[in-house]
């Protein structure tokens, strides 16, 4: 079984779940109606309007989001692949046995 790399694979998701978070604030962002409505959908009937926010739009708030979901995404792949390869690992010792 192959092994992953904590790094790579750290880093591989905290782009992605970074490059989500971007492109989510922006649509967020631009059409924040059709936003709360699409999320609303996920939740099967929770009315999300009622948590909406009429405060104007801060950079500081966004930079913040986006790193910390960046973050998140790095740790969360990080911790992945090293129990992906104690797994993997294991499961290759009992095979030889």
């Amino acid at each position: 079984m192959d092994r992953l790399s904590p790094m790579r694979t750290g880093s591989a998701l905290a782009l992605t779940t970074g490059a989500i978070g971007l492109i989510g604030a922006l649509a967020v962002f631009l059409f924040p109606d059709g936003m709360i409505g699409f999320v609303n959908a996920w939740f099967h009937g929770l009315d999300l309007t009622l948590i909406k926010s009429n405060k104007p739009w801060v950079l500081d708030e966004f930079i913040y989001g986006v790193c910390g979901v960046t973050v998140i995404g790095f740790l969360g792949g990080a911790v992945f692949a090293v129990f992906y390869n104690l797994v993997g690992s294991s499961s290759a010792r009992d095979q030889e046995a």
